[in-house]
């Protein structure tokens, strides 16, 4: 039962209690406040039926992802690209009421998407579109599955299909690019002409090269961590899509890597072997390759070049993995630049070993 009371002001303060929990408001006239009452007393009945409740009137999507956020992220952080896309979504959708939230509106976001540019200027791709509906259903899902409230969840997930008849692929393209030597033997060069650089650049490519890191990998690395006698180091939190923290993993740092690792460690005992932000390591990087004129590449493709020259060499998949993290094997795979010859040349090999082996066995049987 609601408790209605005149205050000295004059106003009228009503108050409800439900489920231990006692919410109360302030009104002008004795009439809204009975209103108001009744109608939180409506909702909490309802809720106590159903298991959920109706989203608060005035509450926009965007409060919903923001209390998303503030209750989330704590618990297990969100990658950068999520919190960017979270952040775009709470703007895009800023004056919309999650009460009257429908596929109408959800609708005109992907025809709006779709028509607009990156920063690139290119245009928005389905991936990206269907990543911002991801996101979207995972607030919709935490706030009914969370907060117990009654939302359509599936919305979001229904708006993909939208995706493939406006022939948008909803699947990213794998990127092969890889720096070639001659390339990097232009960028060395550009460095080394440089009279004020802030950053060993030149070793930080030569490292991620050599080690298979990533940039935000390399600039996060401690001393601490670094096992002098196994020539190790602990990459922490490494990129995980099921795991963004905690994900520590043991790599080991194979030749021009290792070298460079105790170069820039020399006689300190902590801190970070490369003490530099990946950001600028980055922004480096890209300006260096627009001085060459060396187009599309990026110093993720390093990884890339890495991967290739692992399996070159003749690492198997399983041992390449520990190098790049990779927990889907199958991801790989584009990097071992198999061809038709090389099979040949395999089933040649394996062919001429095993006739050695007979010819062996008939002299020891």
């Amino acid at each position: 039962m609601a408790s209605i009371v005149q205050l000295k002001s004059g106003n009228w303060r009503a108050q409800v209690m439900r489920g231990g929990v006692r919410k109360g408001k302030t009104f002008q006239s004795k009439a809204d406040a009975k209103k108001w009452a009744a109608s939180l007393e409506a909702s909490a009945d309802r809720a106590k039926g159903t298991g959920s409740a109706k989203a608060p009137s005035k509450a926009t999507v965007a409060d919903f992802i923001e209390k998303y956020i503030q209750e989330t992220d704590p618990v297990k952080p969100h990658g950068k690209n999520k919190k960017a896309t979270l952040l775009r979504l709470k703007k895009e959708f800023a004056n919309v009421k999650m009460a009257t939230f429908s596929r109408l509106h959800l609708s005109d976001f992907v025809n709006k998407r779709v028509l607009q540019k990156t920063q690139a200027g290119k245009t928005v791709s389905g991936v990206t579109i269907a990543i911002d509906l991801t996101y979207l259903t995972t607030v919709l899902k935490w706030a009914k599955v969370v907060k117990h409230y009654d939302v359509d969840v599936n919305m979001a997930n229904e708006a993909r299909e939208m995706l493939g008849p406006m022939g948008l692929s909803t699947r990213s393209n794998e990127r092969e690019r890889e720096a070639t030597r001659e390339e990097l033997e232009k960028i060395f060069e550009a460095y080394s002409l440089q009279k004020r650089r802030q950053i060993p650049m030149p070793d930080i490519i030569t490292f991620a090269i050599a080690s298979a890191m990533r940039q935000d990998e390399i600039c996060k690395l401690e001393i601490a961590d670094v096992d002098l006698d196994a020539r190790t180091v602990v990459v922490r939190d490494r990129k995980d899509p099921r795991k963004k923290t905690g994900n520590h993993m043991t790599v080991p740092l194979l030749g021009k890597a290792w070298e460079i690792a105790v170069k820039h460690i020399g006689d300190r005992k902590k801190g970070k072997i490369f003490p530099h932000r990946a950001d600028s390591v980055s922004t480096s990087f890209t300006r260096i390759c627009q001085e060459c004129e060396i187009h599309d590449l990026h110093f993720h493709d390093l990884r890339h070049t890495a991967a290739g020259l692992l399996f070159e060499i003749g690492l198997s998949i399983e041992q390449v993995a520990v190098m790049t993290g990779h927990k889907d094997w199958k991801t790989l795979r584009r990097y071992t630049h198999i061809k038709a010859k090389d099979v040949h040349a395999a089933f040649e090999e394996k062919l001429q070993k095993r006739k050695q082996r007979e010819s062996t066995l008939e002299v020891i049987m």
